[in-house]
């Protein structure tokens, strides 16, 4: 269903009388947009005006300035989740800059390109240095991403890439099957449901999501049918809180062409 969050309130009255309510409410599935730094992501910005979330995958080695990058055109509310894959000796100095919420995670996809135990290691320290951080409150969750593909097809173990105070776990899901639309079990429930055996509670993001086009659908109008079931089916998940479309021609597989009935599909999720 979107981003549990509780509001508390407190108030006094002219007797000096007090009293504090909490309430727990849960924020909208954030539906966004991924393409890179420069002309994709301004062109992004501009066809998919209700982007409430989207990934800044950093330098190889830092993080990206705040104030510089993807944050520049940034839509007004959308929340970014931020990776990079330096060490984590930078993150309390570009955390006591940080002025709105984000996600972090260390390693984007490290399967086959980081050992599990280094991993641990060094995600240890992110999470860490983030509650040590006075400016922890702006860090909606951290936790390690990985791909469905690693998880279901590739019977990977989630336990891998988990760390001792980790809030989430990422999940990239994509389809490049050209006979047809998967449902949305098979799309996202096998990897949902390894994750959540492995960690009960944990909270899921999708930062990276794609189909391409079936050969037999020349409209278009097949895939943007099965974005609307796949983001209705996430809807209903209530341990879910975003997911971005990838939009970018390094997969141009995946890319929504701005006038098709897919991308308008997307656009229809993001308004809801």
């Amino acid at each position: 269903m979107g981003r549990p969050v509780t509001l508390t309130a407190r108030v006094s009255n002219q007797a000096g009388h007090t009293a504090t309510a909490a309430a727990r409410i849960i924020l909208p599935l954030l539906v966004g947009m991924d393409a890179p730094n420069g002309a994709e992501w301004a062109t992004a910005v501009k066809d998919y005006s209700g982007i409430t979330y989207s990934r800044d995958f950093g330098s190889p080695t830092t993080l990206t300035a705040l104030g510089a990058g993807k944050w520049v055109p940034l839509p007004r509310g959308a929340i970014m989740h931020v990776s990079w894959k330096g060490d984590t000796d930078q993150l309390p100095a570009w955390l006591k800059g940080l002025d709105r919420p984000v996600y972090l995670t260390w390693y984007h996809e490290p399967m086959g390109k980081v050992d599990p135990a280094t991993y641990r290691a060094i995600a240890t320290r992110m999470g860490q240095a983030i509650a040590a951080h006075p400016n922890r409150r702006w860090v909606l969750g951290h936790g390690p991403i990985v791909t469905r593909y690693w998880l279901d097809e590739g019977k990977g173990n989630p336990a891998d890439w988990a760390y001792p105070g980790m809030t989430h776990y990422g999940i990239d899901c994509y389809s490049q099957d050209t006979g047809s639309y998967w449902p949305a079990a098979r799309m996202f429930g096998t990897a949902f449901a390894k994750v959540r055996a492995a960690f009960p509670g944990i909270r899921l993001l999708v930062p990276e999501y794609g189909l391409v086009r079936t050969t037999g659908d020349t409209s278009g109008a097949g895939r943007a049918q099965a974005i609307r079931e796949h983001i209705g089916w996430l809807r209903r998940q209530d341990d879910l809180e975003a997911v971005a479309y990838f939009n970018s021609s390094v997969f141009p597989q995946f890319v929504l062409s701005p006038t098709s009935p897919e991308a308008q599909a997307w656009r229809d999720m993001q308004a809801l």
